[in-house]
């Protein structure tokens, strides 16, 4: 609140004699220019750094300029807010020739948000001096710098010191962290280790250490050597980073390289290298990218740059401290707020049973287990010998076959089936043209006539096709969101569940009702069907746990009755369908469902294979890119699942 009182320099006794002085002085006050208004300029000129406009009665303006440039340069171009706290006027006597003069109180605000400490501000206050000119009717300031800031004389160094906060862990299915700060040693070319004649010597010197480092790394010649020439002359430019107990390379690999260093740092890792690395994702050190997009980044800070550690970097990164001093002597400071912990469903022994399964594999692999009791992902592991940075498991989408005739069961249940009708398997049936048979070797027993039950455990092909009549391309869409096939449902990281069409005509949906045509599934969505089969509702799982229940947690209609009869499908594919031979898993009983898409063209024709199942409360997927059938490639490989995680949850 600005206030603005008299002040004499004699005590007056009597108070009408100070009534009259305030009166007399009020008055003349009135006919000259207000010191208010005065102190309203200084302060938008602190703010701005531009004085242009204030009066001086010593000092300079550019003075004044060049202070306030340099107390704001080290602010990236964040200026306080300045504001008039006080103005205490000293009218003199009537009868003195003092000429008046005003006390300001100036209240300066830096908001530090725009410098990545959100809710916080620098404040602190100055003062300043006027004096009146009553041949000028004018305020003149007295241009002392620590107008800007106490104690200030205009040159000392304004320094800033960003302490990174201490980032949170990724936590597993059980509450322990999986990914937590471990100790990594950080190697490359520290340049100002490096001592040459001139320019010309040291650059060739540079171009010299920095090739035998990258081959030493593993590295593009052309591209390291091109990042240690761009850094300054006394930078550290980082080859590698590996973790302490490591001898990916050692102390003894580098130690003839010129400017070879290695330092000790922290990052967060998990247990190994290799578990799952693609749900995790890496931190490391911000992009050129990072920092154009977010200003409260700056060169050296750490962000996560994929998988849960970049779309969960808001929770994990926490709030960095930061120490504002001037030459050395601290002005404001502020400690780190460390980063919140990222809560998973993640079950790290079924993980990496999972990922020694699909790694075993010649071919791209994918293994997806979900918890149907309340939709947790518990492990999901993908093997892409080609494309090493593409999820087989959670994002890349194949023909998923007859694991998809789960998905048009329900759809024909809906139209009028159940598990004891009797219904037609012919040995062919032809839609608009295009002929459909069975698969190579399928039971001639099965043939005819049989119960709808018999015909999914065998996985009669012709049945479906010729359901295309009787079950539209919408009806088999909204079994297939009903059944969780929902990708505008995330699990916490990027993911793709199905591609099921709306609109698909004759012979097309005729070849998506068994998993040909167009239809396309992910790993995690044929575990998703599995897993909403035996929750006996809608699932949508999740991969990052949610603190309360989400609004989409009832989207779905999958009945409970519906479920008994899609298990009661899922049933005779062990008892005496195509997994029959799969050896018996001890425990609760195994429901599944095999499923072999053809791919390819012409001469390079082949074969995905698929298995999804369930047990208690555990629904699984595997998925071969190339395989037999799905019964003969991917049973033995679901026996081993089931038999290992049957130890690992009860244990």
């Amino acid at each position: 609140m600005l206030t603005h009182r008299l002040r004499s320099r004699i005590l007056l006794a009597a108070g009408g004699a100070a009534g009259l002085l305030a009166l007399t002085s009020c008055g003349a006050e009135e006919e000259r220019a207000s010191a208010e208004a005065a102190a309203e300029t200084t302060a938008s000129a602190v703010s701005s750094g531009d004085f242009s406009s204030v009066s001086l009665a010593s000092g300079t303006q550019e003075t004044l300029a060049q202070a306030a440039e340099n107390l704001h340069e080290p602010f990236d171009g964040l200026t306080p807010e300045v504001t008039v706290a006080e103005v205490v006027v000293d009218e003199p006597e009537e009868d003195s020739v003092r000429a008046p003069t005003a006390e300001v109180t100036f209240e300066h605000s830096w908001d530090l948000a725009e410098l990545g400490i959100d809710g916080e501000e620098w404040t602190y206050q100055t003062e300043g001096d006027y004096t009146y000119s009553a041949e000028d009717d004018v305020w003149l300031l007295e241009g002392e710098t620590e107008l800007l800031l106490p104690d200030y004389a205009g040159h000392e160094p304004i320094g800033i010191v960003t302490t990174p906060a201490e980032r949170g862990r990724i936590m597993d299915d059980n509450g322990r962290a999986m990914v937590y700060n471990r100790d990594v040693v950080r190697i490359g070319i520290d340049k100002s280790q490096i001592v040459a004649d001139d320019e010309e010597a040291a650059e060739e010197l540079y171009r010299q250490a920095a090739a035998q480092m990258a081959e030493v790394v593993g590295l593009s010649t052309e591209e390291y050597t091109e990042r240690v020439l761009a850094y300054g002359e006394e930078a550290f430019v980082e080859a590698i980073t590996v973790r302490r107990e490591s001898d990916e390379v050692t102390a003894a690999d580098i130690e003839s390289i010129p400017g070879a260093a290695s330092y000790p740092d922290q990052l967060p890792l998990a247990e190994s290298a290799d578990f799952a690395p693609l749900i995790l994702g890496r931190v490391g050190d911000v992009t050129a990218e990072h920092l154009e997009e977010d200003p409260t980044l700056s060169v050296g800070d750490q962000v996560g740059l994929s998988g849960l550690q970049a779309l969960h970097e808001d929770t994990l990164r926490g709030t960095p401290g930061m120490r504002i001093h001037m030459d050395g002597v601290p002005l404001y400071e502020i400690e780190p707020q460390p980063g919140e912990d990222l809560h998973t469903h993640l079950n790290p022994r079924l993980q990496n049973l999972g990922q020694a399964i699909v790694e075993d594999q010649d071919v791209t692999a994918g293994l997806v287990a979900i918890r149907p009791s309340d939709g947790g992902i518990l492990a999901a592991a993908s093997h892409n010998p080609d494309s090493p940075f593409v999820d087989s498991a959670l994002q890349a989408t194949y023909a998923p076959g007859s694991t998809f005739k789960m998905v048009s069961s329900l759809a024909m249940l809906r139209d009028g089936l159940s598990p004891d009708s009797q219904v037609q398997c012919p040995q062919s049936t032809t839609v608009h043209g295009q002929q459909f048979t069975n698969v190579p070797g399928y039971p001639g027993e099965y043939l005819g006539t049989h119960a709808f039950r018999d015909l999914v455990a065998v996985s009669c092909n012709t049945l479906f096709a010729a359901a295309w009549d009787d079950v539209t391309s919408a009806d088999l869409r909204q079994a297939a969101l009903d059944l969780g096939l929902n990708n505008e449902i995330g699990i916490g990281l990027h993911a793709m569940k199905a591609s099921v069409p709306e609109e698909a005509e004759l012979n097309l949906h005729a070849a998506n009702l068994f998993g040909q045509g167009v239809v396309e599934t992910s790993v995690l969505g044929m575990a998703t069907v599995a897993a909403s089969i035996g929750a006996g509702e809608t699932v949508h799982p999740r991969l990052v746990a949610l603190d309360e229940e989400p609004e989409w947690a009832d989207e779905g209609d999958l009945t409970a009755e519906e479920a008994e009869d899609l298990r009661e499908l899922m049933a005779g594919t062990v008892q005496y369908g195509t997994l029959e031979s799969m050896a018996p898993v001890p425990g609760d009983p195994v429901y599944a469902k095999t499923g072999t898409a053809e791919a390819g063209d012409g001469d390079d024709v082949y074969a995905h294979t698929w298995v999804i199942a369930l047990q208690g409360d555990l629904a699984v997927a595997i998925f071969l890119e190339e395989g037999e059938f799905g019964g003969s490639t991917n049973g033995p490989l679901l026996h081993e699942f089931l038999t290992g995680a049957q130890e690992i949850l009860d244990g």
